[in-house]
């Protein structure tokens, strides 16, 4: 689309207001620019002083084209974030979900990175009843991706201080999760769908039974993912969500009475946790580390 030198007509920011205005307009191009609002910005008569008549198309018409666009652009963004999503609901309920989502989220920000940010949330509310738990694990496990891939890089906790640490000290010892680690408890079907999409095998909507505990993590730059067990995952959530190495202990042994594991097994996980990078550098419970808020697990 070629435009006519801005400077002289039209403040940068003004014209970037109408444009976005028009373009994400419910009710087309022609029709936003008669809406009030935008005639504020500019009168409608003189839309073609602001974007030029081109092959046998008058300003309206070169609008709508790119409004057309808009929503592809959107369903493509959210493709590319929640690809398991979009396999798990097909090429037409993927659409309608896509439709009936940015009716109530539009994009508010420069990039469509951050269109999906409350996709899980929505979805919690959206479609089937019968449906909806597994189609919100789904979208959380591939959000929890996405946010360990944007996270940024931390210094990991250093395994030889943690070790060196007196037994008698570990009860009141308090972790902090890494900014690129995140704990997401879901039901099992949804781990399902996820590997069934990487290994291009056929979906289904099959939940399984109780909950599991997902971990991602980033290695290298690359994304990583890993299933817990019933009692590490459990240990594990309650220190992503702040609670100090003995109250962690004592949460998961009531959950799981009776299935305590032995010392050198608790080792091999915390030595485990720590080489893979889920504890950051930056931790509370160590001498000489700062506290801070505990972050990276989501119910």
């Amino acid at each position: 689309m070629s435009a006519l030198p801005l400077p002289c007509l039209l403040p940068l920011a003004r014209f970037q207001s109408w444009m976005q205005a028009v373009l994400v307009h419910p009710d087309g191009a022609r029709l936003a620019l008669e809406a009030p609002e935008l005639r504020r910005l500019v009168a409608p008569e003189d839309a073609s002083t602001v974007v030029r008549d081109r092959g046998g198309l008058d300003a309206a018409q070169r609008l709508q084209i790119y409004a057309g666009m808009y929503p592809l652009r959107m369903r493509d963004a959210l493709r590319s974030d929640y690809p398991a999503l979009a396999e798990l609901l097909g090429e037409r309920g993927f659409a309608k979900l896509v439709a009936d989502y940015v009716a109530v989220h539009p994009s508010r920000s420069f990039t469509l990175a951050r269109l999906g940010d409350h996709l899980p949330e929505f979805l919690a509310g959206w479609g089937s009843p019968r449906r909806r738990g597994l189609r919100t694990d789904v979208a959380r496990l591939e959000r929890a991706g996405a946010q360990v891939f944007d996270a940024e890089e931390t210094a990991p906790l250093d395994a030889d201080a943690l070790q060196a640490l007196p037994a008698a000290d570990w009860p009141k010892l308090r972790l902090r999760p890494a900014a690129a680690f995140r704990l997401v408890r879901v039901r099992p079907g949804a781990v399902d769908v996820l590997d069934a999409v990487l290994e291009g095998n056929p979906v289904s909507e099959r939940t399984g039974r109780g909950r599991v505990e997902v971990a991602y993590y980033r290695r290298d730059f690359v994304v990583l993912r890993r299933t817990l067990g019933p009692f590490d995952g459990s240990l594990l959530a309650a220190l992503a969500a702040g609670k100090t190495v003995g109250s962690a202990l004592e949460r998961a042994g009531g959950t799981f009475p009776g299935s305590l594991p032995s010392g050198e097994v608790l080792s091999g996980w915390f030595a485990e946790w720590t080489r893979l990078g889920f504890f950051s550098g930056d931790r509370a419970g160590l001498p000489g580390s700062p506290s801070g808020p505990s972050a990276g697990y989501s119910k």
